[in-house]
């Protein structure tokens, strides 16, 4: 089963929250996670139609998708958001209907639900099939317990893809209004 791991980190490899990550598929061996860089590319993907075509290829073959990313105060980063943009300008949200996804974050925990409320939402417009998210601290991989929570929701994220559990939608899309405002003439009052 391929996981397309889309990164919101511009640190690359250097990520907090890809230590996470490669926590989950070294106890998952029998699953092949890629990660795409996405932030830390967001200039190249923005100017090179080819570049973005080519996550695109991984979105289409990939069984189910982790978005990755840290938080600073309550909000996806703008690199990742920009990322998120670009599926729509460019007409790509296709290749990710159907598809199973979760949201892995890392934080110090402050309003963390925003962004994962956020992600919930797009993922919901991108008609993909939510199975959870998992809000990390930074130094979370140090705690025995918190280690046991990460692979619970990586292993529940893989079990729904593989038994193709049902999931439902929290957000509903939003309704376009065809009202036009046309003001009036302004009568002079003097």
């Amino acid at each position: 089963m391929k996981i397309a791991v889309l990164s919101g980190s511009s640190k690359g490899e250097l990520s907090v929250t890809l230590k996470y990550v490669k926590f989950i598929e070294k106890k998952f061996l029998q699953y092949d996670l890629k990660i795409i860089n996405v932030s830390q590319r967001i200039q190249r993907i923005e100017k090179d139609e080819e570049t973005f075509a080519k996550i695109m290829d991984d979105v289409k073959t990939s069984d189910g998708f982790l978005w990755a990313f840290h938080l600073y105060v309550m909000l996806v980063p703008a690199q990742h958001k920009r990322f998120i943009e670009l599926i729509w300008e460019r007409g790509a949200q296709k290749a990710f209907k159907d598809k199973y996804t979760a949201v892995l974050s890392t934080s110090i925990h402050f309003f963390d639900h925003t962004a994962h409320n956020y992600m919930r939402a797009i993922c919901d417009d991108l008609d993909m099939k939510f199975v959870e998210s998992f809000s990390a601290d930074m130094d979370d991989l140090f705690s025995e317990p918190m280690r046991t929570k990460l692979l619970i929701f990586a292993e529940n994220f893989f079990k729904a893809i593989e038994n193709k559990l049902p999931t439902s939608k929290s957000y509903m899309p939003l309704a376009c209004s065809k009202f036009r405002y046309a003001p009036g003439k302004v009568k002079d009052r003097g």
